[in-house]
């Protein structure tokens, strides 16, 4: 089958939860596929990045954003029903190049990730009415919930700004189930958060592990006690830091003062380099995150905002850290609390939490070893995007 995977960022290095995916997802349907790559970029797609992508794509079509582009769309945006969010990444010439491309590679299923790429489905349907192409939608995640409880964490006059973009986009991704033959997404709750009533048509396709990967025989002697990580720009990870650092840890270092803490991860935004001390680490950039979880003894996701899976915690799982997360984070991952993980509801709860992992190492490895098994039993790469290759087959199925 040719497949059409159409991204509005390029796909590697892997320091964003949706180039994972997208990444893993072209890797495994190029073993039976064909794979065409159009990625929209506003920045320099270094060389080795794009030979990552050359192993697994037949060809690869760059579109270049421009800053000057992206402030004429948000200015016609004002004047239309469309979300900021799609129009960031909608250009007339980045859509003249997409259909130039398309036409080109003429095939049987395009691909396209978040709802911010629509605009670009759309062009297929304006221009090829009869066409047979299947399109396919994954939201990943419900932007509009993500933008709402970012909303409710931010200050009054920027609240009310991402209310206004919280109204277009519920109505924007209603409105991808006519455009769509086929969505997916990545959790369950997720996809209850996407205001219609055809939200059941969206077909559950989850993130997985790279075992191989994450079968670690570097070194692992303990660096860190606490270990927290992700894109560190990301509004949802900053608030979790600081939640980490400013709520949790005074309880933690209250009963245990040597307690060390790593925030692992790319493009630290200032709130969170300030919170760097004798006790903390910003790492900034990592070449290799396997070496941090190596280090570590415990993983803390405290996430009070945000939406989709935390690939982080898959990951830490992966490495056999015990994880201490929240009910945000834990609903998504199907796992069972006091189980396979440790889940508080609030700083007194985590923060008891992580003491008890701390002082009993048996009690971190029981953990530790029961999430590792988990996931090494639900979540694979290849399982779930064998049954996005189901969905993006041009023949209906019954799925």
């Amino acid at each position: 089958m040719k497949i059409l995977v159409v991204l509005t960022r390029f796909p590697y290095p892997l320091n964003k939860g949706d180039k994972l995916r997208a990444y893993n997802q072209i890797k495994e349907l190029s073993k039976h596929n064909d794979i065409y790559l159009f990625a929209l970029t506003d920045k320099r797609i270094k060389k080795d990045d794009y030979q990552k992508l050359e192993t697994y794509c037949e060809d690869i079509h760059i579109a270049k954003l421009s800053l000057l582009g992206k402030i004429c769309s948000l200015f016609k945006c004002l004047f239309s029903s469309m979300p900021l969010q799609v129009a960031l990444f909608t250009s007339f010439s980045a859509k003249r190049s997409f259909y130039k491309y398309f036409s080109e590679v003429n095939p049987e299923s395009a691909y396209f990730q978040f709802v911010r790429s629509a605009e670009y489905a759309k062009v297929i349907r304006k221009k090829r009415k009869n066409n047979a192409v299947r399109l396919v939608l994954d939201f990943q995640d419900c932007l509009s919930m993500n933008i709402f409880r970012r909303a409710n964490v931010s200050n009054p006059v920027v609240k009310f700004l991402l209310m206004q973009e919280v109204k277009r986009l519920r109505k924007y991704e209603d409105s991808m189930f006519d455009l769509f033959d086929a969505t997916s997404i990545i959790t369950k709750q997720d996809r209850g958060c996407i205001m219609t009533q055809r939200r059941k048509e969206t077909k559950i396709i989850e993130n997985g592990v790279d075992k191989k990967y994450f079968e670690y025989d570097g070194n692992r002697k303990k660096r860190w006690d606490i270990i927290f990580s992700g894109n560190m720009s990301y509004k949802p990870n900053v608030v979790a830091a600081k939640y980490l650092i400013n709520n949790i840890m005074p309880l933690v270092w209250k009963k245990n003062k040597d307690v060390t803490v790593c925030l692992a991860g790319s493009n630290p935004s200032k709130e969170v380099k300030a919170l760097a001390n004798d006790k903390v680490t910003v790492t900034g950039w990592v070449d290799d995150m396997r070496q941090c979880y190596a280090q570590s003894l415990i993983f803390v996701a405290p996430m009070q905002i945000g939406t989709g899976l935390q690939n982080k915690l898959l990951e830490a799982m992966a490495m056999m850290l015990p994880c201490v997360t929240t009910e945000l984070a834990h609903c998504a991952l199907k796992t069972k609390a006091d189980e396979h993980l440790l889940v508080g509801n609030n700083e007194k709860e985590l923060s008891a939490h992580i003491l008890a992992l701390l002082k009993n190492s048996s009690y971190r490895y029981n953990i530790a070893k029961a999430g590792n098994s988990f996931v090494k039993d639900n979540y694979s790469w290849s399982a779930s995007t064998l049954r996005l290759e189901k969905l993006l087959s041009p023949v209906k199925r019954n799925n």
